[in-house]
């Protein structure tokens, strides 16, 4: 007879290792029998508690204003609202109020996904790019479907510039579709590239210092004033990566409303 089983799965992080943050731990799995094989399904991982978290502190972010009797809180959520409402109309020429559940979803996930990824011992969530690129293939195949739906079969006018002569036409189509394409890889790999770069230099300094640290040496105070530094830097580049994917994004989707 089959049998289901659930497990939950213990495992102490490895401290010595500079990667440990960036790996997808299984914290339940279900065993089920496929083909005389105990196949494991993930049921709960740190990644999917990650999203989850979230997704709650963002919910939290829109209601909170709504019963808040503090004066302080309501006033960083105000300028907050109002940042993400600066940054939707600076980048759409029109129809921007329809955008901005999607822009302050967007621009709220990926700055708390970044910040939440300095903690220690948390999980980097932004540094996987299979999570950029699901983000990515958001806001591309939204830009195809607006495209199609506001102008039809004029979509593919993109992909021949206006007076383009005759001879140039197949090389021009060929490679305006090969940049139109790269948008979707840029703009995940931009994300994932600068995030995990720079948790990776900060992990190795960390080992670094704690190696100096238990051998008794004094020159750890060096790396350690480095991390500190580099610390600040990363979490200014954890709010630009944000803003820039979510302009990027907003760019993308207000031309394929203008069809320019």
């Amino acid at each position: 007879m089959d049998t289901y089983c659930i497990t939950f799965n213990k495992r102490m992080p490895n401290l010595f290792s500079p990667l440990e943050q960036f790996n997808v731990l299984s914290i339940s799995s279900l065993h089920v029998p496929l083909f005389f094989h105990n196949c494991a399904l993930y049921i709960l991982t740190n990644s999917f508690l990650t999203v989850i978290a979230l997704g709650g502190l963002i919910f939290c972010m829109l209601i909170l204003p709504t019963f808040t009797v503090f004066n302080l809180i309501a006033i960083i959520f105000a300028q907050y609202y109002a940042f993400c409402l600066a940054l939707l109309k600076e980048n759409f020429t029109t129809r921007s109020l329809y955008f901005f559940p999607y822009v302050f979803s967007l621009f709220s996930f990926l700055l708390l996904a970044n910040l939440f990824g300095m903690v220690p011992y948390s999980f980097a969530l932004t540094s996987h790019l299979i999570i950029t690129l699901f983000l990515s293939f958001l806001t591309f195949f939204s830009a195809i479907y607006l495209c199609v739906k506001f102008h039809g079969w004029r979509f593919f006018s993109l992909f021949l510039p206006a007076g383009a002569p005759f001879a140039l036409i197949p090389f021009l189509i060929i490679l305006e579709i090969i940049s139109f394409t790269a948008r979707l890889f840029s703009l995940a790999i931009r994300l994932f590239a600068n995030i995990m770069s720079g948790h990776t230099l900060l992990k190795i300094l960390a080992s670094f210092v704690w190696l100096l640290l238990i051998g008794g040496s004094f020159f750890f105070l060096v790396p350690f004033v480095v991390i500190f530094v580099v610390s600040f830097l990363e979490i200014g580049i954890a709010m630009l990566q944000a803003y820039v994917f979510t302009v990027l994004s907003c760019i993308y989707l207000n031309e394929a409303i203008i069809l320019h």
